[in-house]
Formats: structure tokens, C-alpha cells, sequence
């Protein structure tokens, strides 16, 4: 686990990385386009990347330093499904001894409890896992996988277990769509009763162009995720990215989209892209980093109709003093959270403990 001086170290440089212009600030490496699952939400599925196409382990420890150099402290590891490379803990590892903070997203099918302490031991910072419904069949559904529901539940009660210690954030990560948008309150209070915590985003139809999936998101709505931001204070969301949501669904008055300047994404073939949902520009092994901010690549991203995905929302938020204080509390408000919630785990583990013994007593007598 990180201590305290590596952690303030990192606040310090990731708030440079915010806030220096010339440094790119986070980056989204989607590890393979192979995935176990059918999502409704998602159609990497459909064009799963071959594994000896993908890059090696050695070549994205190159990459990694690359980016590192260029500025960038938060790396996120998505895929198609991350868990399906074996090679997932070097990767972790050596981001994590680069003092780069790691973040995963999982659909949970292939974790095991051995294998998120393996994760945990790599150095992983944020585990995320896919939750779309408290309800087992909906959840199935959506996912095409069947079980998956009981899967994620268990590696959500692992998660609370095992890895939820010090600085750490993990619990489960529920794109809203107009499947399970009614759905936010059970999904908060699942979450906050597991002990674990949760991040909401809203689908955006770049990943399959089914506009029909997306939600109506009003006013009424995003109070209601302020409402629940206040009552659970296990929602990782910052209260600014949620109030972006209504802009989101109307289109209108976005923040400019720093995609290309402040974040950009690496495809499991190396290629940079400005955004994960626009065209490759150069590659990380052969390019300079810097070309994600060229003309070329920044052309699409000037008349991108705009996503709300974490990644870039909670990007745009940081991306001022303001912004940072908000996830310096942030961050201080989860240490301080976890520091509790372990404290009253080990209460209640020892008073099971005094109860089990208190129980063997009597038996223990009745047999002399």
C-alpha cells in the first residue's frame, strides 16, 4: 500500500499534470478488444482483437514509460475484459512502480478472490466492476452471460473484504441507460450495503450506435443523483461531474473537450487516439505522445458531439485549482471512510470470535 509521503507526492505531480499545460494528465489503455461477455451497452464483443496482435507485455512497459514522461499519473485499464490477459499483474506492477495511479474495470466473470490480491499486491489503486441491476436476471440479461449477477456479487464482497484498505477505492461501476436509469437508488443503496463504493455514468451510443438505449436524463434526475451523492457517501462521483449529466442529455453547454490535450487512449495494438471512441493517430512505440494533440487528431474531437464517460467528466472537472481541491477532499474523505469501515470490521469479526467461544463452552463442559 502506498504510504502517506508516496501519496502526497502524487497529489503533488498529478495536480501539475492538471494544471501545467504542456502535461497530459490521464491516460485510458484498453488492454484487448476480446471480451467473455455480450453487452447490450457495448459492441467490442463483435471485433475481438487477436491476442498475438496485441501488444506484449515488454512493449507496453515501454509505452508506459513514454507516457509516464509525458506527463501522465492516472492510467485506467480497460478492455474489452482486462482479466482475459494473464499478464494483467506485470502490467499493474509496473504502471503501480512507475507512481502511476492504476484503475480497472471488470466485468468480474474470471476474478477470483486470489486473484484480486494478487491485483491488490501489484499495487492496484481502483477496481471497478460492472453492475447494471440489483436485479439477477435484468443484470444477466443485459451482459449476456448467465451467473454473471452472483459473480459480481461475490467479487463486490471481496472487494469490501480484502481490498478496501488505506487510500484505495473499489465497488462497482453502473452505466446508466434507459434499461436501469430507474434503478439508481437500489444500485447506490446495494453498493453502500456490501460496503463497497460506486461510480454512475451515463451510456453514450458511440459504442454501438443504439440511440434507443439512451436515457432521459432531466433536472429532476440529476438532483435525484445529488440527493443520493449526499445521502451515500460511498459515491465516488464529484458532485461536478453529476451536475454535467443534464448537459450531457441536452447537448448544450459542455465544457470544452479537452480529449487529445489533457487524456487521450491506447488501443491493444499500440495506436494512440485523441479519445478511445475517435481514429488512431500515430503509435505509442514509434510516435512521440505529443501527436495526439496534433491538427489531425484534434479535428474530429472539435465537432464530437460530446460524451460524459468518467473518464474524460471527471477529467474536465479536475482540470482547475478548484477542481483538484474537490478531489483532494475527495480522496482524504475515502481514506478516512476506509479507516472506519475497517475499524468496525475488525470490532464485529472479534465479537463473532467471543460468541463462537462463548458457544464452545458449554459443550466443552457438558463432554467433561
Amino acid at each position: 500500500m502506498r504510504n502517506f509521503p508516496d501519496l502526497f507526492r502524487f497529489v503533488g505531480s498529478a495536480g501539475m499534470s492538471a494544471l501545467v499545460g504542456r502535461r497530459i494528465f490521464s491516460c485510458l489503455w484498453e488492454l484487448t478488444y476480446r471480451c467473455n461477455a455480450r453487452c447490450a451497452i457495448c459492441g467490442y464483443w463483435r471485433n475481438p482483437s487477436k491476442p498475438n496482435e496485441e501488444m506484449s507485455l515488454s512493449e507496453i512497459q515501454e509505452g508506459l514509460q513514454k507516457i509516464y514522461a509525458y506527463g501522465c499519473r492516472l492510467v485506467n485499464f480497460t478492455g474489452g475484459e482486462p482479466t482475459l490477459r494473464r499478464d494483467l499483474e506485470d502490467i499493474v506492477k509496473y504502471a503501480s512502480g512507475q507512481t502511476m495511479w492504476t484503475s480497472m474495470v471488470t466485468n468480474g466473470s474470471l476474478l477470483t478472490r486470489d486473484r484480486l490480491n494478487e491485483l491488490k499486491d501489484a499495487g492496484l489503486d481502483n477496481l471497478l466492476v460492472s453492475l447494471d441491476s440489483t436485479d439477477s436476471r435484468l443484470h444477466d440479461e443485459h451482459r449476456g452471460m448467465k451467473g454473471l449477477h452472483a459473480k459480481v456479487t461475490n467479487c463486490l464482497q471481496w472487494l469490501a473484504e480484502d481490498f478496501l484498505t488505506g487510500h484505495r477505492t473499489g465497488g462497482l461501476m453502473c452505466a446508466l441507460s434507459n434499461l436501469n436509469i430507474h434503478q439508481a437508488a437500489k444500485i447506490a443503496k446495494f453498493a453502500d450495503e456490501l460496503g463497497v463504493y460506486v461510480v454512475f455514468q451515463p451510456y453514450h451510443d458511440k459504442k454501438t450506435g443504439n440511440t434507443q438505449l439512451n436515457a432521459e436524463m432531466e433536472n429532476g434526475f440529476i438532483r435525484h443523483l445529488l440527493r443520493l451523492r449526499s445521502e451515500h457517501k460511498n459515491i465516488l462521483c464529484s458532485e461536478s461531474y453529476l451536475k454535467g449529466f443534464e448537459n450531457f442529455y441536452r447537448r448544450n453547454s459542455q465544457p470544452s473537450c479537452c480529449a487529445g490535450n489533457k487524456y487521450f487512449s491506447i488501443d491493444p495494438y499500440g495506436f494512440l487516439h485523441p479519445c478511445v471512441d475517435m481514429p488512431g493517430v500515430g503509435h505509442v512505440l514509434r510516435d512521440e505522445i505529443s501527436v495526439v494533440r496534433s491538427p489531425k487528431a484534434l479535428a474530429p474531437v472539435s465537432v464530437c458531439q460530446g460524451c460524459w464517460y468518467t473518464f474524460r467528466g471527471e477529467s474536465d472537472t479536475t482540470l482547475s485549482c478548484r477542481g483538484c481541491l474537490e478531489k483532494l477532499r475527495l480522496g482524504l474523505g475515502i481514506i478516512m471512510h476506509n479507516k472506519k469501515r475497517n475499524v468496525l470490521n475488525h470490532r464485529n469479526l472479534k465479537r463473532k470470535r467471543v460468541a463462537a467461544r462463548l458457544q464452545d463452552e458449554p459443550s466443552a463442559k457438558a463432554c467433561i
